[in-house]
């Protein structure tokens, strides 16, 4: 199991109000934030202004604080608005990495509970049959494939999940492989899930949020 998280992931926040002009969050950093206005890129440490009038009164890897018109906005992960700013709601989830060096976590995997860790490294979802059955999924229905593992190539089923779910995080029809035999030992949380979410990561806390098309 490997788990390679990217040096700089990118957080995404859309906001607009009455006036013309878009401002979009495309970079989140320790006390900087890298905006896009009405399509120009322009990066603000803390305290600085744009010319468009867009000031930076603080900023983290999580979120960056905004003053424009004299009103602060805190600007997470956002959707795009109409022309009266309204902040869209923001799903949210925190992990901490744990002593064995692992993002782990509770998922609900077609309605049904089960410990996972994430792993950026495995292109697709994965538990063992074990675990599939526990889980009430018909595996063998799937596809058969030959799936490499750590401790060699081993019989597999490629199977459609109808939805894992990750706290608040729910994704449909995510794609997985089922390993015949008891590894691995938690289900893996690969880029078949990741890929519709947003990852960040800080101080050994990572953060998920929807990615939003």
């Amino acid at each position: 199991m490997r788990l390679i998280l990217a040096g700089a992931l990118l957080l995404f926040a859309v906001v607009a109000w009455s006036e013309p002009a878009n401002i979009v969050v495309r970079g989140l950093f320790d006390k900087a934030a890298l905006f896009e206005i009405d399509g120009r890129r322009q990066l603000l440490r803390n305290g600085q202004r744009d010319s468009s009038g867009v000031r930076l009164i603080s900023a983290t890897p999580m979120q960056a604080v905004v003053e424009i018109d004299g009103q602060r906005q805190v600007l997470g992960l956002n959707k795009q608005v109409g022309a009266i700013y309204e902040q869209a709601p923001i799903t949210t989830v925190v992990l901490r990495k744990n002593s064995r060096n692992e993002y782990r976590m509770k998922v609900s995997v077609n309605g049904r509970g089960v410990d996972a860790v994430i792993d950026t490294g495995a292109t697709i979802l994965a538990m063992s049959s074990q675990e599939a059955l526990r889980l009430g999924i018909a595996y063998k229905q799937g596809v058969p494939t030959v799936v490499a593992t750590a401790s060699g190539m081993s019989d597999g089923y490629a199977v459609t999940l109808n939805k894992v779910q990750l706290g608040d995080i729910a994704v449909s029809h995510v794609n997985a492989v089922v390993i015949e035999g008891h590894y691995p030992h938690v289900v893996l949380l690969g880029m078949s899930f990741l890929e519709h979410v947003n990852l960040q990561e800080y101080n050994n806390i990572l953060t998920l949020t929807p990615r939003h098309h």
